[in-house]
């Protein structure tokens, strides 16, 4: 071990573990701010926010432990003593940047200034490529910025500055003894005049370059796209493994957040740019984080929870892939249906918009999939839905509700069934009547409905079979309700169902209504004894064909004429049964 070592080692001992646990995660977050300047553009939110952050972490570090000093050497960074990377820094990091340039150390002070802390950050990213221009160095844009609280010693940089007033001294001396001469800038040579008939062909390196050299080949064109989509998605990997990592290394609940903001955000920015693949590495890498052995802390599983849930509630996250929904491949259908299901049923409402656009079957089944799968984690996410009164989205709900357990099917399905358009409640009360259990009294209770085609429908429902619950129903009906004028179709519809759902139980009021008109008054009379006879003849049985023979048998010829019509019907309909 060498006597740098050993100092680092002493140095490190002096601190205490919170000391040493806050100097790493210093560093860390510089390394994560460092990358969020290079990848994104001058003025970009995820590159403010982390400078801002970064910045607070900073001001709080030196405030409660001093100055902070970071020394760089080739395979190793020390902050404060404190070992915080080992191993060859990768190209284009800021360790690497900040070593290859001949700084050796970077010292922030107290009272360092958030645009301190943005200028020396800018000035890494601007010099993280290496320039053809000889100024152009990490080391002359900080003495050229002159910083109030940041310090820094870079390879031989005071020997290069007195070499520079050395060389401008004696070039101005050179002018005061030779004014005639022409000036020129050093490295390079002074112009010849322009050549004349007969002088000597300039040489071949002062003519221009054929511009043509320089036009890339389609082929080169393509392999070029192709080298920098793979450096970017590279790089876009590298970068997000790395905040994941950190979720692990953070012991601490604001940290931990910190890097989940950022994450949020990386989201956002991946599906703006339709990076799918970006997208679903946060996603997975944030569920095996939580579901990691390594963290053990109470916090962090409700603030991954949090992560999932605004991700999935916020439709700025998801609401870009309007603009590609209909236009979207097979590897991108297959990486969004992975996407989906780690969404949160906060984003039930926004994949049923999305079912509203044009997509491939293929695609439509896994949002149905998806949003069932939701529906079931948590039904409540289902009452906007229910109450929105677009009726694109309420025809979407019905197959999907009819796909539930039946409790929350019906409840559903009856809500539906009272929605402000008829096809909609038209459909869900289609969907009740095709459950395997008896769903009579469920569907009696819409029988009011305003539109005669819906209530078609539910009479249909009810008269497709004996059902005594049904019958039971409709005569407590027929008995209690007040019917406007307008009504006499809807009447003789309810005693038609009633011969169809009725028994030997319906004779006694059937025959009551034909028969006895004491009870009734004038119109009401006369269209009860209608239906009773259409009634009498849907029950098809005996006991009903009694009834009509006793009103043919009767004084009143408008009672002989009812059982007459009454008989031949049910004649026909006996006859064409045999």
């Amino acid at each position: 071990m060498n006597v740098k070592d050993r100092m680092v080692m002493e140095a490190g001992k002096g601190h205490s573990k919170q000391q040493s646990d806050d100097t790493r995660k210093l560093f860390s977050y510089l390394l994560l701010t460092g990358k969020n300047v290079s990848l994104y553009p001058e003025g970009h939110s995820i590159g403010i926010n982390s400078i801002r952050q970064f910045h607070k972490m900073l001001e709080a570090y030196i405030h409660q432990y001093g100055d902070i000093k970071i020394e760089f050497e080739r395979d190793r960074v020390i902050c404060q003593g404190v070992e915080v990377q080992t191993g060859p820094s990768e190209e284009g990091t800021l360790p690497f940047t900040l070593f290859r340039d001949g700084i050796r150390w970077l010292e922030f002070t107290e009272g360092i200034e958030l645009e301190e802390t943005r200028e020396v950050l800018s000035i890494i990213h601007r010099y993280s490529v290496l320039t053809t221009e000889p100024e152009g160095d990490i080391v002359t844009a900080f003495w050229e910025t002159h910083f109030d609280h940041v310090q820094y010693k870079a390879d031989d940089f005071a020997g290069q500055a007195a070499d520079q007033e050395d060389f401008f001294s004696e070039h101005a001396a050179d002018q005061t003894d030779h004014p005639s001469e022409p000036y020129t800038t050093p490295g390079t040579t002074e112009v010849e005049p322009e050549n004349k008939i007969g002088d000597k062909p300039a040489s071949p390196a002062s003519h221009a370059m054929d511009p043509s050299s320089f036009v890339l080949t389609p082929r080169e064109q393509v392999e070029l796209q192709e080298m920098v989509s793979r450096e970017e998605k590279s790089s876009t990997t590298e970068h997000l493994n790395m905040l994941l990592d950190m979720l692990l290394q953070y012991q601490e609940e604001k940290d931990f957040n910190i890097v989940l903001e950022v994450l949020s955000e990386e989201f956002e920015v991946s599906f703006n740019r339709h990076d799918f693949e970006a997208a679903l590495i946060i996603l997975d890498g944030v569920r095996k984080v939580l579901d990691s052995e390594r963290l053990r802390t109470p916090w962090a599983g409700p603030l991954i929870e949090s992560f999932y849930k605004s991700i999935s509630s916020d439709s700025r996250c998801l609401k870009p892939l309007e603009n590609v929904w209909s236009n979207l491949n097979a590897p991108q259908i297959e990486t969004l249906k992975q996407i989906f299901q780690h969404l949160n049923p906060g984003a039930v409402d926004t994949l049923m918009h999305f079912l509203l656009l044009g997509q491939p079957s293929q695609l439509e089944q896994i949002v149905n999939d998806t949003i069932f799968s939701l529906v079931r984690r948590d039904m409540s996410c289902l009452e906007k839905l229910i109450n929105n009164t677009d009726e694109r989205i309420a025809r979407r709900l019905v197959p999907l509700l009819s796909r539930l357990e039946e409790e929350a099917s019906l409840k559903y399905l009856m809500k539906l069934a009272r929605h402000s358009s008829a096809t909609v409640r038209l459909m869900a009360i289609k969907s009740i009547g095709q459950t395997r259990n008896n769903k009579t009294s469920a569907i009696f209770e819409l029988i009011d409905d305003p539109d005669a085609a819906v209530r078609r429908v539910i009479m249909t429902q009810l008269g497709q079979a004996r059902n005594e619950i049904a019958e039971d129903l409709l005569i407590q009906y027929l008995q209690n309700k007040i019917f406007s004028v307008t009504q006499t179709e809807h009447i003789m519809e309810c005693f038609l169902t009633l011969g169809q759902c009725g028994s030997l139980r319906s004779v006694p009021f059937l025959r009551k209504t034909l028969l006895h008109r004491m009870w009734m008054a004038g119109l009401r009379k006369s269209v009860y004894r209608d239906g009773a006879a259409l009634a009498l003849v849907a029950l098809k049985i005996p006991e009903a064909r009694q009834v009509i023979e006793a009103a043919g048998r009767s004084f009143h010829p408008g009672l002989r004429r009812i059982a007459r019509k009454a008989g031949k019907e049910f004649f026909s309909k006996n006859k064409g049964e045999r």
